[in-house]
């Protein structure tokens, strides 16, 4: 692509090739200008679709602004080269590097990126058809904002059933210090992932890899601490839930701490006293039980050389008497340790 590309949107992948295609199938259908028809993808001579308006933007199919998708593998084992090929005819561009974990692939797409606009997505999530249109419209309306993000619903793995639906309460442009004081900085994790930002907005930079696969909630807290964000009030993402084959599955504990890491560096520095102890607070107990999940997802896989660094987070991370208990947790039999986490969990349910 060139200079005159409007949006790059970011592809990394990791051993998805299972979730991949559908995930390409969806951003190469975008409903305003890949203009391939869905049986000509990967042909020589694609076949252009007839610009049919729509219902959400105006825009129709084979018409409006140019994007470019970028799929960056990290050094895939599967067969995830095979399935990208088939989508090159439509805007897609493949590279694949030693695998470096994240941010590396999309530090790498950054690199890449010739858009105005950048959409960072995962490779295992499925995007309604007018996806970039309307998040494109949301930023080009407002000057102001460096950041666009949607309504998003959180899915089981095959997709078959919602099972928790994020929303924001602003329908448009909202202060980025509101947006990271009421959305980025509650919770230990990020509901803001699927979005565009301003490639410009990066001033150069990169993601940081010393938040390693939190890299993306520190760019969010950063993004919002430079400029407005808008939102759309509509769910234009649907978000797989992680399953047992996911790099992130076993490493939930890791990402609390690297998230909590961020979020400790963007709060502001005049914070109310209470308004401080309050997210922190909230902080502790959701660590907690994140803990504990983690705790049964190692003892589920086998994997008791977990225990030590679960239980740092605990004692570090969550309250005093959860991090009591998660250290005992981790120093019982492991087969009593996991029949009562087994049990809590039909209790509480998983963590977020």
């Amino acid at each position: 692509m060139t200079s005159a590309t409007k949006v790059s949107v970011i592809v990394p992948t990791y051993n998805r090739a299972a979730y991949l295609a559908a995930t390409l199938n969806m951003l190469t259908n975008q409903a305003f200008i890949c203009g391939l028809k869905p049986a000509a993808r990967g042909s020589i001579d694609p076949a252009p679709v007839h610009a049919t308006p729509s219902p959400s933007t105006g825009r129709g199919q084979g018409e409006g602004i140019a994007f470019e998708i970028i799929v960056v593998d990290d050094g895939s084992t599967d067969e995830t080269s095979s399935v990208v090929a088939k989508y090159l005819a439509c805007n897609v561009r493949y590279e694949r590097i030693e695998h470096a974990g994240l941010p590396g692939p999309i530090n790498r797409g950054l690199e890449l990126a010739q858009g105005e606009y950048v959409m960072l997505t995962n490779d295992h999530d499925l995007y309604a058809p007018e996806t970039l249109a309307m998040l494109t419209d949301a930023l080009d309306a407002h000057t102001s904002a460096v950041l666009a993000v949607s309504d998003v619903v959180l899915v089981t793995p095959d997709a078959s059933r919602e099972v928790a639906t994020y929303t924001f309460p602003y329908r448009g442009l909202v202060d980025g210090r509101r947006f990271l004081v009421e959305q980025l900085l509650p919770g230990i994790g990020s509901i803001a992932p699927h979005n565009m930002f301003r490639r410009d907005a990066l001033e150069a930079e990169m993601l940081d890899a010393t938040y390693g696969s939190s890299c993306d909630v520190e760019l969010w807290l950063r993004l919002a601490s430079r400029g407005d964000v808008v939102h759309v009030p509509r769910t234009l993402v649907r978000v797989r839930d992680r399953d047992e084959d996911s790099a992130h599955f076993q490493a939930n504990h890791r990402l609390v701490d690297q998230a909590l890491r961020a979020k400790r560096a963007y709060m502001p520095t005049d914070f109310e006293p209470d308004t401080r102890g309050a997210i922190e607070a909230d902080w502790r107990r959701r660590v907690d039980k994140s803990a504990a999940v983690s705790l049964w997802r190692a003892l589920e896989a086998g994997r008791a050389d977990e225990k030590g660094a679960i239980r740092e987070l605990g004692r570090r991370e969550g309250t005093w008497v959860g991090g009591l208990a998660v250290d005992a947790l981790t120093r019982l039999p492991e087969p009593l340790a996991l029949a009562l986490l087994r049990g809590a969990r039909r209790l509480w349910g998983e963590a977020r």
